[in-house]
Parts: C-alpha cells; structure tokens; sequence
C-alpha cells in the first residue's frame, strides 16, 4: 500500500517544519486529499497509525480532510463538483473541462506541543 510510504514522507516532512519553528512534540497533523490522488483516507489513518507506534511517539493524531473532485467548464465557463469519475460539466454536459480540485495531496496544520520536550 502506497499510502505507508505517504505518511513515511509526510512525517519527514512534519519533523522538518516542527525543526524549523523551533521543536516540540507534534501533537496535531492536518491533511488534505482529493481522489484523483488515488489514496485511500482509511488506509492512510491505518498507515498513520502503525508508523507513529514504530517511531515510539505515538502522542500525534492525524486529521484527515477530503476534498471534493471540482471541474471547470470552458464551454460554459461554470464549476462543477463531481461524484464520480465522468468528467463532464454539471451543467452544460460538456467534455471541456479541466480539473481545478481533487488531485492534492497537502499537509495544511501542524500543532506542535511546546510543553513536553522530546527524548
């Protein structure tokens, strides 16, 4: 499963901004995801939670955010959210679309706890 090496390189990334703003214990990570990522939430949890026991710190939670797969139409000129993977336009039923939502995969917050200090 893809997503373990996801979070594998999420939490290098996390233990870089958490050096960089001066350390402490992660105590919160935010994400988002949009599903033509290809990663599924469920699975990303599961992969979350046995790296974060393998590190020995298992104080982080992780809060995942989905975003929705949005279009929008050159026909048209409107946005549209889809459901399902038929790229067409929610109003005019066009195939001009393009993709401006649902392909990222971002960390968005990190908490740190300033009060506990790593060992």
């Amino acid at each position: 499963m893809h997503e373990m090496s996801l979070v594998r390189s999420l939490l290098k990334q996390v233990a870089e901004v958490a050096r960089e703003n001066g350390g402490g214990i992660v105590a919160h990570i935010e994400v988002e995801i949009g599903p033509l990522t290809g990663v599924e939430p469920e699975l990303l949890r599961l992969a979350f939670e046995l790296i974060k026991q393998e590190t020995g710190d298992d104080r982080a939670e992780l809060a995942v955010h989905q975003v929705p797969m949005v279009v929008h139409c050159s026909n048209c000129d409107t946005d549209s959210e889809l459901a399902r993977f038929v790229f067409r336009c929610g109003n005019c039923n066009s195939g001009e679309v393009r993709v401006i939502s649902g392909d990222e995969f971002r960390l968005l917050n990190i908490t740190l706890d300033r009060a506990c200090h790593a060992i």
